[in-house]
């Protein structure tokens, strides 16, 4: 992430929707058939070698090969069967940071905002020790903004509502339920400290429609990470050596 800050932060033309759209068009000119709302139910083999993708109705997509574009640890776990369990190393690595986030539109004053905007604490390492040592939502969280109506030139008039996300990192257990670190209490706890921080600041975030996204909403959307945003944690000089290959 700091190499890419470093390099610039780049905005696509009508959104991140945009990029995926382009995509979708130029697979199809291709002859790429696309099958949305489909639930697969497992990856099928044959002779130990990949033969297909069966969907939850039952239906057969035969393949040669296949490519999942989620999370390791769901194969790891069996949801898309269990002879494709070890297409992964058997041993679960430390999941990275999920987040809790508060997409809005609402107008803001008081700080002049750019499309990127992150608010620090003093004491930047306790976040992480509360995350991952403590397995807690951070007791002084940093907050990251995107005014996603800035940047490219132009700024909301005063008093106009725009969309923004704010984000926290949070710790990636959105599977385990009870967990002390998603009561409600605690997520408004979080809540209450994240727009506390940036009043403090000089921003004022003004009420207004607001969905609110935790690691258990995140772990329903990327099943079996528990709602971690990055895959496995990264801890160490040779955590890049131990991630699952692209190949198996």
């Amino acid at each position: 992430i700091a190499q890419v800050e470093l390099d610039g932060v780049w905005s696509v033309q009508g959104g991140m929707h945009a990029l995926a759209q382009c995509l979708a068009r130029l697979a199809a000119e291709r002859g790429v058939v696309f099958r949305y709302g489909c639930a697969a139910q497992r990856i099928e083999l044959q002779g130990g070698r990949v033969s297909g993708v069966r969907l939850a109705t039952g239906e057969l997509l035969p393949a040669g090969n296949v490519v999942f574009n989620g999370d390791a640890a769901a194969l790891r776990a069996g949801l898309l069967g269990q002879a494709v369990q070890t297409a992964v190393p058997a041993k679960a690595a430390p999941r990275s940071l999920s987040a809790i986030t508060w997409s809005m539109h609402t107008p803001t004053s008081g700080l002049a905002l750019d499309r990127h905007n992150v608010f620090f604490r003093a004491d930047y390492a306790s976040e992480f020790k509360d995350i991952f040592d403590a397995r807690r939502l951070p007791q002084a969280p940093t907050v990251y903004v995107c005014a996603q109506d800035r940047g490219a030139g132009d700024t909301p008039p005063p008093g106009q509502a725009e969309r923004l996300l704010c984000l926290v990192n949070a710790p990636a257990v959105g599977d385990q339920p009870g967990s002390p670190a998603l009561t409600p209490e605690a997520l408004q706890s979080c809540q209450t400290n994240s727009f506390s921080l940036l009043q403090r600041c000089g921003l004022t975030v003004h009420p207004g429609p607001s969905q609110r996204t935790t690691p258990t909403e995140f772990h329903q959307l990327f099943p079996a990470t528990g709602g971690a945003l990055y895959g496995q944690a990264t801890h160490g000089w040779m955590s890049a050596f131990a991630r699952p290959g692209a190949q198996s």
